[in-house]
């Protein structure tokens, strides 16, 4: 019984640590690699994207300061529409996503394997956000007016009025405090 278990482990020279280290650290570098390669194909695929909406981006009103067509290449890379939108490569699918943030999170608003489907797709966004702008300010101009207060008008009410009335509250506090200490008093 004995000898079975001595034939069936492992003889102490294959185990070696520095061996296991040296393994890891091929394992580490190719795993790095493969992430470069994502990281670089992420941008190069963002970078395609930004070409096709840079003409779209050229026509923005010269007053509209809201969109800014912006690669930025963090982890994940990002390409920003405006503050709160932009488009990324989703790690799992390859696909573009287009990702608005919110207070409830961050929702992907379109996805798509196709360039020109989310050119057009952001084209779009764009558009409808200028339009939303422009009711908003149509509806500001088209709003009442409102006349801003003016300083009060004096009421009338005499100085003396007031010290008067100044003097009976004291006089009537007074008497109030000397009738409590008078009542409790033993």
């Amino acid at each position: 019984m004995e000898e079975n278990a001595k034939s069936t482990a492992r003889p102490a020279a294959s185990r070696s640590l520095s061996e296991a280290i040296r393994k890891a650290r091929l394992e580490e570098a190719e795993h790095l690699d493969r992430t470069a390669d994502l990281r670089d194909s992420e941008i190069a695929r963002l970078e395609l994207l930004k070409a096709d909406l840079e003409t779209v981006f050229a026509e923005l009103p010269p007053h509209d300061d809201r969109f800014n067509l912006a690669l930025v290449p963090s982890r994940p890379a990002r390409l920003w529409i405006d503050l709160f939108t932009y488009a990324a490569i989703d790690e799992a699918s390859g696909a573009y996503l287009f990702v608005r943030n919110s207070e409830e999170g961050r929702r992907t608003l379109y996805s798509s394997t196709n360039v020109a489907d989310m050119a057009d797709r952001i084209t779009r966004y764009v558009a409808r956000e200028i339009v939303r702008r422009e009711r908003l300010e149509a509806a500001l101009a088209e709003a009442p007016r409102i006349e801003p207060l003016t300083a009060p008008r004096a009421s009338g009410i005499n100085l003396s009025v007031v010290i008067a009335a100044f003097a009976i509250g004291l006089l009537a506090g007074a008497a109030g405090l000397f009738a409590t200490v008078w009542l409790t008093a033993p």
